[in-house]
């Protein structure tokens, strides 16, 4: 009986200095109608707690924390910004067919409410038509309407320190909108309705989908049509003088071109099983490491940057990653796009990043290799050089596991 009592007491002080005099637990029980997966995660700047949801979309989870903090729950290729407080005891349910649009939670008015303001961002879209085709005093009456609807709500929330935080993140939201819109001001009402026809365009086509789903002939037919529709809304713009309308008209032939160069590379990527197309970049000791260099291990790639918001959010779960494969034959080659060296080598320090890293410097050889158009994009390599994946699963999803232990 004393031997329990004494382990108990070892067992409640270890967590009790682990985490810290203040730290208070928090409780999520949450209900996830056609669930994507068996994993819910909820990531803060500095850890990632992972909840099981069981066949029927359930799932509860506890943990410590000290302070209040705003942090993201995910869920599939899904995610939406959360607000907790030490001992918050809430509840949320969701329809993954209808992400953002169902989730609902109880005791917690302060995610309730960016839930609600992601929803009212989304529908104005303050960098879409508005910005273009209303004019200025039109614009700024529609920022005043979009203050008072979000007050109105933040006013409804007791939490005083959550209000200053929000009331800080909106105005600097409205002045980042009002800069845009300044941006625009000296540009005449044809310009602005070229501007905004070449975005609806852009977005109608979709060229970044026709890669997959087009041939080469199809996709520079689809091209062509694209930029007659341009030419003829550039046409509509009379007050341009010549050297302004030969500009954008090379400034529109040049990223047709691009169209066909990302189009080729996309094409003679290497598909699964081919051999993986080599590279060199050196590290950050100046070494120079080739791709090909690790033939005998399987090779899981990253390509990022510092600048990049969405390969920052993965380095908690690569992290996690790197942690629960150490003992297996795995190179983590990450491949920064970096053209701030500086930049590059002081994260790799700050933040005591794993594996291997190396600076290509820019858009480069691996991005042209791989027809990698944005990042974070992994790959995964196996121990003969040959491609298992040139788009593999990232970090925070769990189907990057199956595809290690299917291949390991």
């Amino acid at each position: 009986m004393k031997n329990n009592i004494l382990s108990t007491i070892i067992i409640f002080c270890c967590l009790y200095l682990a985490c810290g005099n203040n730290s208070k637990t928090i409780t999520i029980k949450g209900t996830i109608l056609n669930p994507a997966d068996d994993k819910a995660f909820f990531n803060y700047p500095d850890t990632t707690y992972e909840a099981n949801v069981d066949e029927s979309g359930k799932f509860e989870i506890s943990f410590l924390r000290d302070s209040s903090e705003y942090l993201s729950f995910r869920h599939g290729r899904e995610s939406t910004s959360m607000y907790l407080k030490p001992e918050d005891n809430i509840s949320l349910e969701l329809d993954t067919e209808q992400f953002d649009e169902t989730i609902k939670y109880e005791n917690s008015s302060q995610s309730s409410f960016l839930a609600y303001k992601y929803m009212l961002n989304e529908k104005k879209d303050f960098y879409g038509e508005a910005l273009y085709l209303k004019d200025d005093l039109e614009y700024q009456q529609y920022l005043e309407d979009h203050q008072v609807e979000l007050l109105e709500q933040l006013n409804l929330i007791d939490d005083k320190d959550f209000k200053v935080s929000e009331l800080e993140n909106l105005n600097t939201s409205i002045d980042r909108y009002h800069k845009q819109k300044q941006n625009l001001s000296e540009k005449s009402k044809e310009e602005l309705a070229y501007l905004w026809d070449v975005r609806v365009l852009y977005q109608e086509y979709n060229f970044y989908g026709l890669l997959d789903s087009s041939s080469e002939s199809e996709f520079e037919k689809t091209l062509m049509e694209y930029e007659k529709k341009v030419m003829e809304s550039l046409n509509r713009i009379k007050n341009w003088n010549d050297s302004s309308f030969v500009k954008e008209k090379e400034k529109i032939s040049s990223s047709i071109n691009n169209w066909i160069e990302r189009k080729s590379s996309h094409d003679n990527m290497p598909n699964v099983g081919d051999q993986a197309i080599n590279f060199a970049y050196p590290d950050q000791y100046d070494k120079m490491i080739e791709l090909s260099s690790f033939k005998g291990s399987m090779v899981y790639v990253d390509v990022w940057a510092t600048w990049c918001g969405p390969c920052i959010a993965e380095i908690p779960s690569l992290k996690k990653l790197q942690k629960d494969y150490e003992d297996k034959d795995i190179v983590f080659l990450s491949v920064s796009v970096d053209t701030d060296r500086d930049a590059w080598d002081k994260m790799i320090k700050d933040d005591n990043l794993g594996g291997v890293h190396l600076w290509a410097d820019g858009w480069s050889e691996i991005t042209k290799s791989y027809a990698i158009f944005g990042i974070p994009r992994f790959m995964l390599i196996d121990e003969n050089g040959n491609m298992i994946s040139v788009d593999a699963p990232r970090p925070s999803s769990d189907d990057i596991r199956g595809m290690f232990n299917e291949n390991i």
